[in-house]
């Protein structure tokens, strides 16, 4: 209602102005005021998304009534509809901007008439203004929609060829004997299904080309005589001569045995047969096959049969690139996922059970394996597989997996019972016949290991297998250089720095596992008597020295360590305590007798030794480690040169002794 009663008013404004009764002369300040009020709504216009006719209809009335109180055409402000025509047209649609811009024209005309100042200059101006904005609106609008409806058309296409977004397997045609393939194989079923109602044939057999033989991939029929699964021979008969040809052939009378074309058991009389070879890249991948019981085919159908099989032919094509890409598809996703799993570990015992999975997956294959070669001594050492005992050894002079290594090349073989090759040991056999395999290399270069991949099928692994796997052999390189660089810093960690032994912290760490798992165990505590002197009187360099001597002799008795300065630890795994104790005795005598040569200066040095006993003297780590400490000061306090055992005993009578036993100078 309130939209009616606007234009109602907007035809009497259009009417009051066209008989010039607005026409007056204002200046001044109104110069100043109506070109702001036009500037600003035309703003308020220019910014909208979507106009409406009443916006527009309003706007020309301001500037209509801006034009007419300030003189009409003789107006200073007659220039604006030059601005705000194209504005107009810009945002209103084509029809209504004729509507208004002619209703504006016919207006100041008839004012300009009504009050007798016709000005033909200006209104043919005006006019001209109106064509010209309108005609640039046109050919704007026009391409406009001409790329609008481009682009639809385009996106349209996309939409329509964009990969699926739904399974396979939720495709489907509503017939069983075709529902029952995988998704990639029901296209060419149902066009063969297709191409059997077309001709209204009896039976169509399709036919894939193996070989010596052809193997019927899928049938329809409507005789119960009908074999599925069947299997031709290529050594003679008519498939023979199609196969030798490459052409179709129309037998419009068949008076053969029905039983020649591979797919029916049993007495049938047939009319009619075409035969058709299925041409793919200049190879055959297989045959065509319909007939008919009554009426006999004709020339014409065989040109369309024809048609239909090129049809066929580029269908399987399609089907096999979809395939492949699908294939590829499963690769890089697996390989993806293999990276991450991979990746995510620093324990190389840990790395490679997710890496043999990995490959397995990714290649759908039976077997994995991965040995690390010692090129130096020319041998390898299988580390992790599927099938052959971690840790056996091998030559690499024996097999595949050596002539891998020594070549740094990948090797294929279709058949490993062909020649009797083997895979990486002479007397290991192995339950399958196709093989794959690529060296494992470092990032210089250097040779890590080698990976090999086994299947109980023949012709499994292909050229484009080696991609993949060589890919993931990358992979696993990385995180195998990683692990080891890992554990060498681990090594570092534990160590210390100067001697080589384990470090203190490592040190707790390893006695406490002896604890944990309640292993009898002796530690010895020693100390390097007197070794101020020697910083002293020889230098710390010499110091450092007799302290490296020290550490390398002890570095094989059990596990040692640098328990801090001039003292030493060693744990005495599974020991008793008489054999700790006779192995202290001899540390103690062989240091004292022996002379550490530094520059021109022999240095000889003694020491003083604590030894305590699990779980005899102690229950837990740290009374065992004070027990030891202890007794270590009590052979410096009263002598040094010496060892002395704490320890636990039952005496005669029933009470418990604890002391300290001395173990003098020998």
């Amino acid at each position: 209602m309130r939209i009616k009663i606007f234009y109602l008013s907007a035809i009497v404004y259009a009417v009051i102005s066209s008989i010039g009764v607005l026409r007056l002369q204002l200046s001044g300040y109104f110069l100043y005021v109506l070109p702001a009020a036009i500037a600003l709504f035309y703003l308020f216009y220019a910014s909208q998304k979507k106009v409406e006719l009443v916006h527009t209809t309003i706007g020309a009335i301001l500037v209509n009534l801006s034009v007419q109180l300030t003189g009409g055409l003789d107006s200073p402000l007659f220039m604006a509809y030059v601005i705000i025509l194209p504005i107009m047209g810009y945002k209103e649609k084509y029809f209504n901007y004729w509507i208004i811009a002619l209703c504006l024209f016919a207006g100041e005309t008839l004012a300009s008439v009504f009050s007798h100042e016709i000005m033909i200059l200006h209104l043919v101006l005006f006019a001209v203004v109106i064509i010209i904005i309108g005609v640039l609106i046109r050919n704007y609008s026009e391409n406009e929609a001409f790329l609008k409806k481009s682009l639809v058309k385009y996106e349209a296409r996309d939409e329509f060829f964009r990969p699926a977004d739904f399974d396979s397997k939720t495709v489907t045609t509503a017939i069983q004997e075709i529902d029952q393939h995988k998704g990639v194989e029901r296209p060419l079923l149902y066009y063969i299904k297709f191409i059997h109602k077309l001709f209204d044939a009896f039976s169509i057999a399709f036919f894939a080309n193996s070989e010596d033989n052809l193997v019927l991939v899928q049938g329809f029929s409507k005789s119960e005589l009908f074999r599925a699964g069947a299997v031709v021979s290529l050594k003679s008969g008519i498939y023979r001569q199609i196969m030798a040809s490459s052409k179709s052939i129309l037998i419009k009378e068949f008076f053969q045995n029905p039983e020649e074309l591979g797919y029916y058991k049993g007495e049938l009389k047939i009319a009619s047969v075409m035969i058709a070879p299925i041409v793919l890249v200049e190879k055959i991948e297989g045959v065509l096959v319909i007939d008919r019981k009554d009426e006999p085919f004709d020339e014409k159908e065989k040109e369309l049969f024809d048609e239909a099989v090129k049809t066929a032919g580029y269908m399987l094509a399609m089907l096999k690139l979809y395939e492949k890409q699908w294939y590829k598809a499963t690769y890089l996703d697996s390989i993806s996922e293999f990276a991450m799993r991979l990746h995510r570990g620093l324990d190389l015992a840990m790395i490679l059970p997710n890496a043999i999975k990995s490959f397995q997956e990714v290649l759908k294959c039976n077997d994995v394996s991965i040995a690390e070669i010692d090129e130096l001594n020319e041998c390898g050492t299988v580390i992790k597989s599927t099938y052959i005992k971690e840790n056996t050894e091998f030559s690499l002079d024996d097999g595949l997996v050596g002539f891998i290594a020594r070549h740094r090349n990948y090797i294929i073989k279709e058949d490993l019972s062909q020649g009797k090759l083997i895979v990486f040991k002479k007397s290991a056999k192995t339950r399958n016949h196709s093989f794959i395999g690529v060296p494992i290399m470092q990032d210089d270069d250097a040779l890590l290991g080698v990976l090999w991949c086994e299947d109980h099928k023949k012709q499994k692994f292909n050229s484009e297998d080696v991609e993949p796997v060589n890919l993931l052999a990358s992979h696993l390189s990385l995180v195998w250089q990683r692990a080891i660089h890992h554990q060498q810093e681990k090594e570092k960690a534990a160590l210390d720095g100067l001697t080589g032994l384990y470090n203190h912290r490592q040190f707790q760490e390893l006695l406490q596992k002896q604890i944990d798992e309640e292993n009898e165990a002796v530690l010895l505590m020693i100390d390097i008597d007197h070794f101020k002197k020697v910083n002293d009187e020889h230098g710390h360099q010499a110091g450092d020295k007799v302290i490296k001597s020290l550490a390398n002799l002890i570095s094989h008795t059990g596990i040692a360590a640098r328990y801090g300065g001039e003292e030493f630890t060693i744990v005495l795994s599974n020991c008793s305590l008489k054999k700790g104790i006779d192995q202290a005795v001899r540390i103690r005598a062989h240091i004292s007798k022996s002379k550490i040569k530094f520059n021109d200066v022999e240095i000889q040095i003694t020491i003083s030794v604590g030894v305590a006993h699990y779980p005899s003297d102690a229950k837990t780590r740290e009374e065992l480690i004070e027990k030891a400490d202890n007794a270590m000061y009590r052979a410096k306090q009263t002598g040094r040169n010496k060892v002395v055992v704490a320890r636990t005993m039952e005496r005669s009578g029933n009470q418990d002794i604890r002391g300290s036993d001395e173990y003098s100078k020998m």
